[in-house]
Order: C-alpha cells, then structure tokens, then sequence
C-alpha cells in the first residue's frame, strides 16, 4: 500500500502472498519494485503461501520510482 501525505490510501498493488518481507527500488530507473516474502510461517498456526513463498517479486508499471540510496562508507 501507499499512502498520500493525508494518510489516505493513494494505491495499492496486490500480492499472490500473505507474508511481504521486504521492498526496495531497483534498476537502472529505480522504477522497479522488488518485493521479498517469507519462506516459512513463523508459527505452524498462520496459513501457509504456497509455493510461491520465500519468492522475489519485480513489479514494474507503478508509475513511480525510487531514490538512490548512498554506499556505506564504513
């Protein structure tokens, strides 16, 4: 989900799983969204996502782009 500077949801971008770990830009553009998920449920009681679990998703077309993030330096 995104949410305006109101608080009020701006788009949301549906998954094929539950347990979303990760999201970070990407690319050349940084117009890629790549998106982690969880391999394991963390307790036997919580659904498991199939076999798509523990999978890295790359969305692209959301019309948006990231921000270049700066190296460590040390």
């Amino acid at each position: 989900m995104r949410f305006a500077l109101d608080g009020t949801l701006d788009m949301e971008t549906p998954m094929p799983v539950k347990k979303v770990t990760s999201v970070q830009f990407g690319g050349p553009d940084l117009d890629v969204l790549y998106v982690t998920s969880m391999a394991k449920p963390p307790l036997p009681r919580f659904p498991d996502d199939g076999v798509q679990r523990g999978s890295l998703f790359a969305i692209r077309g959301l019309g948006v782009k990231g921000v270049p993030e700066p190296r460590f330096g040390g």
